[in-house]
């Protein structure tokens, strides 16, 4: 499948940016899908320079890959200093609140210590349109936490793990919330970064931890964004030696994490980029359910244009119905960024003359004609080909 020169920046950026962010898994990760995406992108170039020069910026993109793990190595050997040399440390020796049993404080905690835990007041009416999907994940999730009887009857188990996968912008968060609302669930919202990163050495314990706190509501979903950084496909090489642990320990839990307390947890992960993910996570008992979130459809696009413009000045002519058509192939992330845009040009006018300006249609169809789709018909074709893949087995 060919690539495009877009989707290899938005690899390139996002590696960049979880660089930056010290999450160095998830950086890894984007930076080698950038240098894979450049390789490919090399083959077709036109002249011998400018297929040199993508060679080396692949070259430069998977070295920074490589140093990814180094400095996530000395982050976790600084990290292990500074807590050994803290004051009041008992790492290393007997705990007072145990009094003995080697255990640190530190060891001692529970995941309530740092998982972002929330009752979510969201419902499926405030996400705008996907009303197939909505049904979609109804059906999968959230009937057999509403009539357990029935469920019991006739042997389906509440809970259990569902993998939401997509383009990115298409309200995969959003959706997840909104799940939780509907059956009030505590929601448990996790990024591979904190389960790596918070103690860096007890990524498995900090897992552990997160399915221990689950077990103990009445209904809870854990949901971990970017799922594909925390259980990345195992490579030849053996990888990381960290992932190597994390990865059987997410399997572990994803399998019998809803037996040990008779409660349902669901565990809900997100992916833009699935064909990343372990193969092993879509065997069943783990993964049993992939729903597809796709770009806005028209009542989606719809709803988004009336929240993200409806309470601005607009032009009487403004009309939404025209704008729908207009935003069609756009994520909800890229119709927000539309609807600010069209907003900042009359406002910067109202300032400089002092008189009120209105959002008009032309300013709103300049904005869609600059701002290109963080989507691409080869990622839709991508996430097509890999949904065809999981059902044929």
């Amino acid at each position: 499948m060919s690539v495009t020169y877009e989707t290899f920046e938005r690899y390139r950026q996002k590696g960049i940016d979880a660089r930056r962010a010290g999450q160095w898994d998830s950086a890894r990760i984007y930076l080698l899908e950038a240098a894979r995406s450049i390789l490919d992108l090399s083959k077709t170039a036109q002249g011998e320079e400018l297929k040199q020069a993508r060679r080396e910026m692949a070259q430069k993109l998977m070295d920074l890959a490589k140093d990814c793990e180094k400095a996530k190595a000395e982050n976790r050997r600084v990290t292990q200093v500074a807590r050994r040399g803290a004051p009041g440390s008992t790492t290393g020796g007997a705990s007072k609140e145990s009094g003995g049993g080697g255990n640190g404080d530190d060891e001692e905690k529970d995941a309530s210590q740092w998982v972002v835990k929330d009752k979510p007041d969201l419902k499926f009416d405030d996400v705008a349109g996907l009303e197939a999907v909505k049904q979609d994940i109804k059906l999968k999730m959230i009937y057999p936490f509403e009539h357990p009887e029935l469920a019991q009857k006739f042997g389906i188990r509440p809970g259990g793990g569902v993998l939401l996968y997509g383009p990115p912008g298409t309200g995969k968060t959003m959706l997840a919330k909104a799940t939780a609302g509907e059956i009030d669930a505590t929601f448990f919202l996790i990024s591979a970064a904190d389960l790596l990163s918070k103690w860096v050495g007890e990524a498995e314990q900090n897992i552990k931890k997160l399915f221990e706190a689950a077990a103990g509501e009445k209904r809870s979903i854990i949901f971990i964004d970017e799922i594909e950084s925390l259980v990345p496909a195992r490579r030849d090489d053996g990888g990381s030696s960290v992932m190597q642990r994390v990865v059987p320990q997410i399997l572990q839990g994803v399998e019998g994490f809803d037996r040990k307390s008779g409660r349902a947890v669901l565990l809900m992960g997100a992916t833009n980029v699935p064909w990343q993910l372990d193969p092993a996570m879509m065997r069943p008992g783990r993964f049993d359910e992939k729903v597809y979130i796709p770009l806005p459809d028209p009542p989606a696009r719809r709803k988004l244009l009336e929240i993200y413009l409806g309470k601005r000045p607009l032009d009487p002519a403004v009309t939404f119905d025209a704008l729908v058509e207009k935003v069609e192939g756009y994520s909800g992330a890229d119709i927000k960024y539309i609807c600010d845009r069209a907003a900042v040009i009359p406002f910067l006018s109202a300032v400089a003359t002092g008189t009120d300006g209105l959002i008009t249609m032309d300013i709103i169809e300049d904005v869609i004609r600059e701002a290109p789709r963080s989507v691409t018909k080869e990622m839709i074709k991508r996430f097509d080909e890999w949904g065809r893949q999981q059902i044929s087995g």
